[in-house]
C-alpha cells in the first residue's frame, strides 16, 4: 500500500555474525521463495487497490494490516482518491531459522521515496503467507544480525536479553502515550506525541469538547529480530481509543482520517479506534527507540 513517510535518521550498530545452537533449524522460507512471495503480494495488492476489493486484499493480508488497509480503501472512496500502481525496489530479506508456527520473515524495500519494513507470516503448515505488518522506517534499516549463511535470528516475545522484552514494548509505549510515563526514549512517536495530545485536549476543552484518549497493546503478537549488539528490532501494534463529548454540535468534523467511517455530522458524541504499527530498536541496556510507524483510524461511531 502507498502511504506517507516522515524522514529522520536511524542508526543501528554494524553487522556481525550471530552464533547458532548445535541443532540448526531450517529457515522459514528460502530466499527465492521469499522473493516470490513479495512479488505475489505486490501483484495482488495492486489488483485489489484498483477496485478497492477487500476480499481480494484479504487473500494477501491479515490482522492489523488488513484492518488498516480496508479503512484506507473506505477513506479513499469517500475522498474520490485513486491508487497508482506501485513496485518494490531494493528488497533485502531477513529470514529467521524457525521450528514452529507462526513462521515469518521480514523484508525491507522501497516504493519511490517511501521505505517499508514488511513482515509476512504463515500461521499453520500449508497455510497462506500473508502480510502482517508494514510500518515505515524513518531511515534505512541496518544492524540486523545474520549467521554465516545470511539468515536472521527471531527473538521470542518473552526474550529476557532486552528490557523490556519484545512482547512488552507495546505496553511500555502505550503507557507513555496515555500517561507520559518513562521507559521508552523521547521522540516524535513517544514524548512529543503525548505532549501534543495533552495540548489538543486543552484546546478542545476551550471549545466545549471533552476528549478522552486511551492507548493499549493490540492483540497482534510482536515480531522481533536479533540485532548485532544483542538487542532486537521489534514490530508491534498499539490500539488507541478516543471519545469526544461535545457541548454543541458541529465542533468536530467527520473528514480527514475518519472519512468513509461515519456519515453525517458529529452532534454530541464521537468514538474512534485507531491502530498504529510501530518499529522499535530495543538495546540490551537503555530505552527502546521508535524508528518507524503507520497509523490509521479503523472504526468510528457518532451520535
Amino acid at each position: 500500500m502507498l502511504r506517507h513517510l516522515t524522514a529522520l535518521t536511524v542508526v543501528l550498530l554494524p553487522l556481525a555474525a550471530c552464533g547458532g545452537s548445535p541443532a540448526i533449524a531450517a529457515p522459514a522460507v528460502t530466499k527465492d521463495r521469499a522473493a516470490q512471495l513479495l512479488a505475489h503480494y505486490q501483484s495482488v495488492n495492486n489488483r485489489a487497490n484498483g477496485t478497492s476489493d477487500e476480499k481480494l486484499l484479504a487473500t494477501v493480508e491479515t490482522g492489523a494490516q488488513l484492518d488498516m488497509d480496508r479503512a484506507e480503501y473506505r477513506r479513499r472512496a469517500a475522498a474520490g482518491e485513486k491508487y497508482a500502481p506501485f513496485a518494490y525496489t531494493g528488497p533485502a530479506y531477513y529470514i529467521p531459522r524457525q521450528t514452529g508456527f507462526p513462521k515469518w520473515f521480514a523484508v525491507t524495500a522501497a516504493t519511490g521515496k517511501m521505505r517499508h519494513a514488511l513482515v509476512f507470516a504463515q500461521e499453520r503448515p500449508g497455510g497462506p503467507w500473508l502480510l502482517t505488518a508494514d510500518p515505515f522506517p524513518i531511515a534505512t534499516i541496518s544492524g540486523i544480525a545474520l549467521d554465516k549463511d545470511g539468515y536472521a535470528t527471531a527473538v521470542a516475545p518473552d526474550d529476557t536479553k532486552t528490557a523490556p522484552a519484545p512482547g512488552k514494548v507495546a505496553a511500555v509505549h502505550a503507557a507513555n502515550l496515555s500517561r507520559g510515563t518513562s521507559g521508552i526514549a523521547p521522540g516524535p512517536y513517544t514524548t512529543q506525541a503525548h505532549d501534543a495530545l495533552v495540548k489538543a485536549e486543552s484546546a478542545l476543552k476551550r471549545r466545549g469538547v471533552r476528549l478522552t484518549s486511551d492507548f493499549r497493546p493490540d492483540r497482534q503478537q510482536a515480531f522481533a529480530l536479533r540485532t548485532t549488539d544483542g538487542g532486537a528490532l521489534v514490530w508491534y501494534v498499539v490500539r488507541q481509543s478516543e471519545t469526544y463529548e461535545l457541548a454543541k454540535p458541529g465542533v468536530i468534523g467527520s473528514g480527514g482520517d475518519l472519512a468513509g467511517l461515519i456519515d453525517g455530522k458529529v452532534r454530541h458524541h464521537l468514538a474512534t479506534t485507531a491502530l498504529t504499527q510501530y518499529l522499535a530498536v530495543v538495546p540490551p541496556q537503555g530505552a527502546a527507540r521508535v524508528v518507524g510507524s503507520y497509523r490509521k483510524a479503523i472504526q468510528a461511531a457518532a451520535s
